[in-house]
């Protein structure tokens, strides 16, 4: 556990030292190198919890607020393109608040433990991860949506289209991952439970969030401000799926 705090405090503060760059524009490149070195501290801090725990680091809430930072994190770094400069800062500053949440988790939670017999399954492997990757989508739409509430009366209509276009996509790509999670999550609750859905609370709480989005696809009159809400309110509800839930509810997926 101490070379695993060790490699967290040192990522968290080359990110926030790559985060303080990136706000002087002159320093950009020097931002990304230090950006990616500190992915690579990451990365070698989620392989050293696997192999303390023995499992990839998915199977409770610290392990996976160590993951979620590091997709967003690659998500910044390998598709750059596809994050506008404008809202570049606040990903580096989401990966920072994540991860520093992740620190400051009580020691208890960050105790590695064995999989319990339900969650050693190859479906694992494949429900987590693409809840992730949804998860990363939804992230990055909500800062999407955050700034064209903001910023929808300064920004010029073709820079505003192209955001409403890439929050489009991010909801798209969200959508999907959302929808493979349940699926693969209802086939994964039969083969260790016995039945396909038992309106379990996270269960419950997954499906609304899909629910909330199916409506973002049906506005009759879609703008800018209706689009954000939506986002908004959607993020609201994962961020209750992933956290509250687990807390607040009891049910099968209390372990989480």
């Amino acid at each position: 556990m101490k070379t695993e705090m060790i490699l967290l405090a040192i990522s968290i503060v080359i990110y926030v030292i790559s985060f303080i760059l990136y706000i002087y524009k002159d320093s950009e490149k020097t931002s990304r190198i230090l950006f990616t070195v500190a992915l690579l501290v990451h990365f070698a801090l989620l392989i050293n919890r696997s192999i303390i725990a023995q499992h990839p680091p998915f199977s409770n809430l610290y392990e996976t607020m160590l993951l979620l930072p590091f997709l967003i994190g690659c998500r910044y770094l390998f598709w750059k393109k596809q994050i506008p400069e404008d809202i570049r800062w606040l990903t580096i500053l989401l990966v920072v608040l994540l991860l520093a949440i992740a620190a400051v988790l009580p020691g208890e939670l960050k105790q590695p433990k064995p999989l319990m017999p339900a969650l050693n399954s190859i479906w694992m492997y494949i429900h987590v991860p693409a809840y992730f990757f949804g998860y990363v989508s939804i992230f990055i739409a909500f800062i999407y949506a955050t700034y064209l509430l903001v910023t929808r009366n300064k920004l010029e209509e073709n820079r505003r289209q192209q955001l409403i276009t890439k929050m489009d996509k991010e909801i798209k790509i969200c959508f999907f991952f959302l929808n493979l999670g349940l699926i693969t999550g209802a086939i994964w609750a039969y083969v260790s439970w016995g039945n396909y859905w038992s309106w379990d609370p996270k269960e419950t709480w997954a499906l609304i969030n899909i629910l909330i989005l199916v409506y973002y696809f049906h506005l009759t009159k879609p703008n800018i401000v209706k689009k954000a809400i939506i986002i908004i309110i959607t993020f609201i509800s994962v961020i209750f799926t992933y956290w509250g839930v687990s807390y607040l509810l009891v049910g099968l997926h209390s372990y989480t």
